[in-house]
């Protein structure tokens, strides 16, 4: 029987998206627990994620080759295309995908969630606002018999990514390369004491160090000199074998075996609920069996990182690891795993004892994720209607919109999560009114934005309907003619923007959704002419913050209403020489549409909107309403 998907997170995803404007490009960290998954265990999700990983691997590889340059890639190039399909703009989507992907089985379950964080957690306290857990504890899933958290996904294909390419940096600078590995672990160690982890949350974790070098050595695997996963043939670049889990994957990723060490005040909380909640099951049979599967677990092949950590930890230049383990707090001893490794099982149940470590069957053959026809696909809307404003007669209405986008990433429907991106998104949109005023003036009102690249990303559960939508923009530009505001021309151009769009649709058959947009422009330039006294403004655009909310109804295979309301505000800083000199003049907007959709490819539309100037410098305020309305089609 198909279980319902989980439903995405949505606190999460707020909470992610507002740190993730806050410092763009940088990783977040996160932090699990897996001594709640002892007696629980999850269900192995190692084939679903060999075949999400494969997938990935092979959609970044088709999308070189369907370039009619593919053939000057370098190989690094490549893996890089590689490393951009599991992480972009700033999010891990190998990460959300995970967490919420009804494939994976995890504990606690979505359901139980809030409940698992509150009252059974290693990191549950009293606090009023955990800051450094805003991100919450992630779930515990199985891979390859490892319990691990998605987290270190993030790790393993983000931070090894960033050993990758140190690494490389070291070996072009002639750093011998025992040394070379011993400096990118270093720095593993320095984003542990610093933003992913001591100073952030609390916690050092040595497990994460362990998914960081697992992940340098698949990035290294894809172009090394013997053997490489990717290969240039002259029908284009190919994967020699796929990618799988068994050849990274150890106890090391789990935390109830190399635990983490934490800073005093995470120590003493999570001590505390070590001690209540699993010093008295130590001696159980399940405690017992779990760390006795660990200690037969083959170790991995290249386990330079462990020793290594080893070395610093004699040394005293990491935290004291045994200082913070489950037996230090419980006054225990820590087992002889030796010992319990040669004795006997008496468990049969599902657990890491009965992972597979070495691949038993030949490997499988997976397939690429399926494209959309097109790389470039141009959306154009054209409408007209009626327009009126202060001080003008009613105006023929040109409302255009034109989109192109260039495809990176595939429309996945392998699973009902599904992560498309766009690398490319321009458009033109805005309003222009064609007539004249009383005045005789030909062209009373515009409102035009250009938008030339923004680099999206997308993640949809096709199941519930809830999406996500973020995008980085680059000099965004508006151009603004407003006569009833005293101003003939307006110049807006930021250097950088920030888009957000969270999404539900709800009802059986999905047909009443719900959407909250956000955009933030960063500094660029402003200007406006004002043509009572013939002076200038010019200028910073410090901001531009966009709020747009709106709802819509399925009424039939065409038939669609919506409602969409929203409003800006825009600050800028500069010098008025027809005011007072130094000036910080706002811009605002506020409008109110609704729409019928009644074919696919024509919208009616009504929309009322009021536009407004504040001018400190001249000591005045300028306001305009606007009704537009028409129809608009769109091709």
């Amino acid at each position: 029987m198909l279980r319902r998907p989980p439903l995405i997170p949505w606190r999460s995803w707020l909470g992610a998206l507002g740190l993730w404007a806050a410092f763009p490009g940088s990783a977040r960290a996160t932090e699990t627990d897996q001594y709640f998954a002892i007696d629980k265990p999850p269900r192995d999700s190692l084939e679903v994620l060999n075949e999400k990983v494969n997938r990935d691997i092979l959609g970044a590889v088709a999308l070189v080759n369907r370039r009619a340059s593919w053939d000057q890639y370098s190989c690094q190039d490549v893996a890089h295309r590689v490393y951009q399909r599991f992480r972009i703009s700033g999010l891990h989507k190998i990460e959300l995908w995970a967490e919420n992907s009804p494939r994976i089985d995890r504990v606690p379950t979505q359901k139980d969630h809030r409940r698992f964080a509150a009252q059974s957690s290693i990191y549950r306290n009293s606090r009023l606002w955990d800051w450094g857990l805003s991100f919450g504890v992630k779930a515990t899933f199985t891979v390859a018999g490892v319990h691990m958290g998605a987290d270190k996904l993030s790790h393993f294909f983000q931070t090894g990514w960033k050993y990758h390419q140190r690494f490389r940096e070291l070996m072009k600078q002639g750093v011998p390369e025992h040394e070379a590995l011993e400096r990118i672990v270093r720095y593993g160690v320095e984003t542990e004491s610093g933003t992913l982890g001591s100073v952030t949350t609390g916690v050092f974790s040595f497990g994460d160090l362990e998914a960081n070098y697992q992940g340098f050595l698949f990035y290294r695997s894809l172009c090394r000199d013997e053997d490489p996963r990717l290969l240039k043939t002259p029908q284009g670049w190919r994967l020699t074998r796929p990618f799988d889990w068994r050849d990274y994957v150890s106890p090391q990723f789990d935390e109830t075996l190399n635990n983490s060490a934490f800073v005093p005040l995470r120590w003493e909380e999570v001590r505390a609920n070590l001690r209540r909640d699993y010093c008295p099951r130590l001696d159980s049979e399940t405690f017992l069996e779990h760390y006795r599967s660990y200690a037969r677990y083959p170790r991995k092949p290249d386990d330079f990182n462990t020793r290594y950590v080893q070395e610093l930890l004699a040394r005293g230049e990491v935290p004291r690891q045994q200082d913070f383990s489950i037996w230090a707090a419980c006054g225990r001893s820590p087992p002889d795993l030796a010992q319990l490794a040669a004795e006997t099982s008496g468990s049969s149940g599902a657990g890491p004892e009965n992972a597979t470590t070495e691949p038993s069957t030949p490997a499988p053959r997976y397939e690429a994720p399926r494209f959309d026809e097109a790389i470039l696909r141009p959306l154009f809307e054209l409408g007209g209607g009626g327009f009126r404003n202060d001080g003008s007669a009613w105006n023929a209405l040109l409302r255009t919109r034109f989109l192109l986008r260039e495809t990176v990433g595939p429309e996945d429907t392998w699973d009902a999560v599904r992560t498309p991106e766009y690398l490319l998104w321009a458009s033109l949109d805005g309003h222009l009114a064609l007539g004249s005023t009383p005045a005789g003036v030909t062209v009373p009102y515009a409102d035009l934005r250009f938008t030339p690249v923004e680099r999206r990303f997308e993640l949809n559960n096709v199941a519930t309907g809830e999406e996500l939508a973020v995008g980085v923009v680059l000099l965004p530009l508006r151009l603004t003619r407003f006569l009833a505001l005293d101003r003939s021309l307006g110049v807006d151009t930021s250097v950088a923007g920030v888009r957000v769009r969270l999404g539900k649709r709800f009802g059986e058959r999905q047909r009443a959704g719900v959407f909250g947009a956000v955009a933030l422009d960063s500094p660029g330039y402003k200007a406006a002419l004002h043509p009572s006294d013939g002076y200038a403004f010019q200028g910073v655009h410090a901001a531009t913050l966009a709020l747009e909310t709106g709802a819509e109804l399925q009424l039939g295979t065409q038939l669609r209403l919506g409602l969409v309301l929203g409003g800006s505000a825009s600050i800028g800083l500069g010098w008025d020489p027809g005011g007072s000199g130094f000036s910080a003049p706002a811009d605002l907007e506020a409008h109110a549409e609704a729409q019928v959709d009644v074919t696919r490819f024509s919208r009616l539309f009504v929309r009322g909107q009021l536009e407004a100037v504040l001018e400190p410098g001249r000591s005045r305020l300028l306001s305009t309403p606007v009704l537009l309305g028409g129809v608009t089609f769109r091709y």
